[in-house]
């Protein structure tokens, strides 16, 4: 499921709630005496090996964003027009 399409400052967003990637951080502990078929059923219980968490992933076609990270992108790049906007006031003011 792709979300929607938008064109911010030249960049094409697209927003989709599988951009995630994994962390360091596992569901479920390591072991070396666990056989394969078990191991198996823990990844199939807990959706996957590794915690995943909310990612931004830059592409020739522009940015693919998790809908969470959304917000945070927005903020900072609203941050940066204004601190642009300031730092043009106080240069050609």
């Amino acid at each position: 499921m792709w979300g929607v399409s938008e064109v911010i400052h030249g960049i094409r967003i697209i927003t989709s709630p599988y951009a995630l990637k994994d962390t360091d951080e596992r569901l479920f502990p390591v072991s070396k005496n666990r056989s394969r078929r078990i191991h198996k059923k823990l990844i199939k219980r807990f959706g996957g090996e590794f915690r995943k968490v909310p990612a931004i992933y830059q592409t020739p076609d522009g940015l693919i964003m998790h809908p969470a990270m959304e917000l945070e992108f927005r903020r900072r790049l609203s941050d940066r027009d204004a601190m642009d906007q300031g730092m043009r006031s106080i240069l050609f003011g």
